[in-house]
C-alpha cells in the first residue's frame, strides 16, 4: 500500500467513524447535516476534524454532545493517534473545545449550568425520540405493505431483512437495549414489546417525534445554508472538506 493510499484510507475511516456520531435533537449524522467542515490525517496518525453549526448560538450543550462524541469515534480508530476535535464559529468554541480536549465534563466546563449527571440523561432522551420516530416510519411502511397491527405486535427483528431496520437497531445499540433476532420489533424504552392494543398509539406518538425532528431539521438546513452557502454546505454534506496526510 502506497503512503498516498494509505492517507486516502485513513481519511475514508475518520469521515466513517464520525457518520456514527448523530446530533441529538436531529437524529441525523453529523456528517449528512453538514457540519462536518473538514478532517485531515497527519503522517504521524494524528486526526483533526473541525465542525461547524448553523447558528453562533446552537445550544452549548447540544453541542458538546456533538463534540465529545466526534472525539469518542476519531479515538476508536486503532491506528489513531493525537485526536483534535475544533468546534468553529460558536461563541462557546473556546470552552467546548479546551474541556472536551482535556477531558472534562460539560458541567466542570460550565459550572452552574448543568447537573453533572444530565448530560447522559440529555443524551438517552434524545435517543429515545429518535428510535421511536424510527419504529414509526418502519411502522407505517409495513401498514402500508398490508401486515395488520397484530403482526406488528407479534413481529421480532428477525422477521425483517436487516436494511429495514438499521435505525431501529442503531438507536437500540447506542439505548443498551436488545438487537438480537429474537428481539421485539416495536418496543418500548426499556425494550419490552409493545402490546398490541397499544401499539397504534406508541406509532401515533413516534409520527409525532418523527414531524417535530423533521421540522427542526429543514430549519437547521436552512440556518446552515444561509450562513455559510449552499456550494460549501453541498461540499462538507458529503462528509467534510477531505484532506490528506500532512
Amino acid at each position: 500500500m502506497t503512503a498516498v493510499t494509505e492517507a486516502a484510507d485513513r481519511v475514508t475511516a475518520v469521515n466513517a467513524a464520525l457518520a456514527a456520531v448523530l446530533d441529538p435533537e436531529l437524529d441525523r449524522p453529523i456528517t449528512d447535516l453538514g457540519f462536518v467542515r473538514s478532517v485531515s490525517v497527519g503522517s504521524d496518525g494524528s486526526v483533526e476534524a473541525r465542525l461547524r453549526l448553523p447558528t453562533y448560538f446552537c445550544a452549548p450543550n447540544f453541542a458538546w454532545l456533538m463534540v465529545e462524541d466526534a472525539r469518542r469515534a476519531l479515538v476508536g480508530l486503532s491506528w489513531a493517534g493525537e485526536c483534535r476535535v475544533i468546534l468553529e464559529d460558536h461563541f462557546a468554541s473556546d470552552e467546548i473545545n479546551e474541556g472536551v480536549g482535556c477531558g472534562k465534563a460539560f458541567a466542570d466546563a460550565f459550572p452552574g449550568l448543568a447537573d453533572p449527571d444530565r448530560m447522559e440523561e440529555l443524551r438517552a432522551v434524545f435517543l429515545r425520540k429518535g428510535h421511536l420516530a424510527g419504529q414509526a416510519r418502519l411502522g407505517q411502511r409495513l401498514l402500508e405493505r398490508g401486515w395488520t397491527l397484530r403482526q406488528l405486535g407479534d413481529a421480532v427483528l428477525g422477521d425483517l431483512p436487516e436494511r429495514l431496520t438499521v435505525t431501529v437497531r442503531k438507536r437500540r445499540s447506542l439505548l443498551g437495549l436488545p438487537t438480537d433476532p429474537g428481539a421485539p420489533l416495536f418496543a418500548d424504552d426499556k425494550g419490552n414489546a409493545v402490546p398490541t392494543v397499544a401499539l397504534e398509539g406508541h406509532l401515533r406518538r413516534g409520527r409525532t417525534a418523527g414531524v417535530g425532528i423533521e421540522a427542526n431539521t429543514l430549519v437547521c438546513e436552512g440556518l446552515l445554508v444561509t450562513r455559510y452557502g449552499p456550494d460549501d454546505c453541498d461540499t462538507a454534506a458529503g462528509g467534510g472538506r477531505k484532506e490528506g496526510t500532512a
